[in-house]
């Protein structure tokens, strides 16, 4: 059923097929031009693996903010984790970072007008008043530096111009959504200062409820403004400032909806009056109704951009700095039952970035030449409060009695009080991880055009990265643990209770002051033959090579256990990753830009591959020897008529780990040869649109829609079997009808059509041996649109 709902999806596109790109940034000839090298050069010309999706795609395919964007984008998957603010996670071609360690960088990184931001989490917003998105698949290590292993995405927004311009846009759908969004500006100084400022509010109700109080989550509360101020106090000099603000407030880190239950564990919660459920499919969720779950997040920044015309050279300097904090509180043991939680702002997480990059670029004689240079300056946060709850060690007598043939064999080992092992409001009272991050590179890029149809193309960087990590653990109260410390007890298996009685997440042993340091030294590069066959057919062979930056895993889990050696911040560190590319692609377009098709064949490898799990109670980090990715894409476009536009996207994407010694845990050996997690093999996009002048040329009407299919998966990291989420296909509508001229416009959307219910991530839920917890994926939204534009 689902592979046929895929097949349904081709045979919609490809007959004939399309590659959805939109009309946004184009040059004379029609076509789309993009900055994916950093100059800007026509899409069909541009010898790497590169998507670009104009305002106008963005707009009729109801894109509005870059979660979304996989859908016209089959090599792009994004999922979220523990909240839409702090767990999102982006992969290309099945490869990406887990967004739960924030001493992890991506391996898919983010770009805002030329701003880097170093984390999903600071990229992955409601970002108004966007001109144009680019993908670029593949390690771009080159030109863009570290942590782009994988590929990245580019941003670019509408800039300042001097021309007046307004559009607005009001929507109203299920859930009691509203959103606001408004972008405008023009002249401030004739032909010397412009400005532009965007703003977009944005709130809903929660789609998930809790199966037992009815409680909602995952509501959306945003609000997001840009101003920017364009500056041209020479015919050769620009010069634009940004500043930016997004406030947010909603409920729903870490609700995961029940979907694998452990027989053992459901007997033992339905002994304490609790209830157990399974709700992926009723959109319900399991919690302990008085404890809270709620995030709080506030980012800013302000960046600026200079072009100087030297006189046969370009020079150009950006500079970006940027502050991002989220705050939570999170029920994390997904039951009903009180076992763990944590208070608001016990969980933490900020990163301050500033960035500096100069480039220089020119053309001498045959070359096209760029030498430039990067600095980053980031400092990362990470807290965890850890808290017991009050039906924590009841839980636990359950649990061990069955074994022991004890009523309370927490207190019977610990010889305290029943109750007094695990008091509630006990637990880690301040575990707080900084990492500071130091990056300075240099680089060239260069084009020798060899003859009119052959470009010979390398590149080259030489990154140096310095971290430290400073880790404070205090507080951490365990009336349990120290009793069987005092015993001599406390070693896992003196006693039946000890590993859990003295786990490392609760065990005051680790309270203290740590600091460690790490250097890497890593090159990345670029060798490229391009060629032009013809005037509409191109292609390309590369070779390429990509640096991601180790780190310090910013969880008490990355110490090795105390009863093996002391604690020793050295222990947190993980290695960098590196990414190896080869690539050959072609594109064809023909005369006229009717139709054009893309394809490129791909193979990659992953050296020390940055792998991050989570084990129900812990937060792991460490480095796999090797994965592989190797398939193919292929996109296409066609216009059989002036009102129609079609588009189809195939990606087929082997991603597997490599063989893994002893030496990790058993599970993290046994994903040896697997895939990937949440890696689809085959994912097809597909869309028709058709966009016409009716009643004699004075109303514009339009329709688009467009789907989305991924096959079967696994969503656990460790590949857990149980965690499977089967081929599914979700589509998404739109209609509208307006004035001619675009004044006004009323539009009708729908996305995820047929509400198909499915999973983006499982985890283990906490202390409950096999049972999971998934994310649940958003249910069908639709809504209408009021729209106004004056250009």
């Amino acid at each position: 059923m689902n592979f046929r709902c895929g097949l349904s999806l081709v045979t919609l596109a490809f007959a004939p097929s399309a590659w959805a790109q939109g009309e946004g940034n184009v040059d004379g000839s029609g076509d789309i031009v993009v900055n994916a090298t950093k100059r800007s050069q026509n899409l069909q010309d541009v010898p790497i693996a590169v998507s670009a999706f104009s305002s106008e795609q963005l707009q009729k395919s109801g894109i509005n903010d870059t979660r979304e964007l996989m859908t016209l984008a089959p090599s792009l998957n994004l999922t979220s984790t523990t909240s839409d603010s702090a767990g999102v996670v982006i992969r290309l071609r099945g490869v990406g970072s887990e967004a739960i360690n924030p001493g992890l960088e991506s391996s898919v990184a983010t770009f805002v007008d030329g701003v880097y931001r170093s984390r999903s989490n600071l990229s992955l917003t409601d970002i108004p008043g966007i001109e144009r998105i680019e993908v670029l698949r593949g390690p771009q290590g080159t030109l863009f530096g570290k942590n782009t292993s994988a590929g990245l995405i580019n941003v670019i927004t509408f800039a300042p111009k001097f021309e007046p311009s307004f559009d607005a846009a009001a929507s109203y759908g299920n859930y009691d959504m509203v959103r606001l969004n408004a972008g405008g500006g023009g002249t401030l100084i004739a032909d010397t200062a412009a400005f532009r400022i965007d703003a977009a509010w944005q709130r809903r109700d929660g789609f998930l409820r809790d199966f037992d109080s009815g409680q909602r989550y995952r509501n959306r509360n945003r609000v997001t403004l840009r101003g920017q101020l364009l500056l041209t106090p020479a015919d050769d000099l620009d010069i634009r400032l940004i500043a930016d603000y997004g406030h947010r407030r909603e409920t729903g880190p870490d609700t995961y909806s029940p979907t694998v239950n452990d027989p053992l564990y459901v007997g033992i919660f339905a002994a304490m009056g609790f209830d157990s459920h399974i709700g992926r499919r009723d959109l319900t969720i399991t919690t302990t109704e008085d404890r809270a779950s709620l995030e709080e997040t506030d980012q800013w920044g302000l960046s600026g951009e200079l072009n100087w015309e030297l006189g046969g050279a370009k020079l150009t300097a950006i500079t970006g700095y940027r502050r991002w904090r989220n705050d939570q509180a999170r029920e994390v043991d997904y039951a009903e039952a009180d076992l763990v939680y944590i208070p608001f702002k016990a969980a933490a997480q900020a990163f301050d970035t500033f960035t500096q990059e100069l480039r220089l670029d020119g053309t001498a004689g045959p070359v096209d030449w760029m030498v430039g240079g990067f600095y980053s300056h980031e400092k990362a946060f990470g807290r965890y409060g850890y808290r017991v709850g009050r039906d924590l060690e009841p839980f636990l007598d359950r649990l061990f009695g069955r074994t022991t043939g004890l009523a309370n064999p927490i207190s019977f080992y610990t010889g305290l009080p029943v109750g007094a092992s695990y008091p509630e409001g006990s637990g880690v009272g301040r575990d707080d991880f900084r990492q500071t991050s130091r990056s300075i590179s240099v680089f060239t890029h260069n084009v020798w055009h060899v003859t009119d149809r052959l470009d010979l193309i390398g590149g080259l960087r030489f990154t140096r990265e310095t971290k430290r990590v400073d880790v404070d653990i205090v507080d951490t109260l365990n009336p349990g643990c120290q009793a069987l410390i005092a015993a001599g007890l406390s070693a896992p298996g003196a006693t039946p209770i000890s590993g859990i009685q003295c786990l490392q997440l609760f065990d005051a042993r680790y309270d203290g002051s740590y600091t460690a340091r790490k250097v890497e030294k890593e090159w990345s590069g670029i060798a490229t033959i391009s060629y032009d066959f013809s005037d509409a057919l191109h292609g390309y062979a590369t070779y390429s090579r990509g640096y991601k930056a180790g780190g310090f895993v910013l969880d008490r889990a990355g110490f090795r256990p105390i009863t093996v050696k002391a604690p020793d911040a050295d222990d947190l560190a993980f290695d960098p990753e590196l990414a190896t590319n080869y690539e050959a692609g072609l594109k064809l377009r023909s005369p006229g830009g009717a139709v054009t098709v893309n394809g490129a064949l791909f193979y990659t490898r992953f050296t020390d591959y940055q792998l991050s799990y989570n084990t129900g109670a812990a937060l792991i980090t460490t480095n796999i020897p090797r994965v592989t990715a190797k398939g193919f894409e292929l996109e296409a476009s066609v216009r059989p008529a002036p009102a129609w536009q079609l588009a189809a996207g195939v990606t087929y994407a082997s991603s597997r780990y490599g063989a893994i010694p002893p030496g990790p845990p058993a599970n993290v050996v046994a994903i040896a040869g697997q895939q990937l997690a949440n890696a689809p093999k085959w994912v097809v996009t597909g869309s028709i649109g058709w966009d016409d002048l009716v009643a004699a040329g004075k109303l514009r009407a339009f329709a688009q829609v467009d789907g989305r299919y991924q096959s079967d998966v696994l969503t656990e990291r460790l590949l857990r079997p149980t965690s499977g989420q089967k081929g599914y296909a979700l589509f998404n509508a739109r209609l509208g009808l307006g004035a001619a001229d675009e004044r006004w416009t009323f539009e009708l959307w729908a996305r995820n059509l047929a509400d198909q219910r499915y999973i983006g991530s499982m985890i283990p839920a906490t202390f409950q041996g096999a049972t999971l917890v998934g994310a649940q994926g958003e249910p069908r939204t639709y809504g209408l649109t009021l729209r106004t534009k004056i250009r």
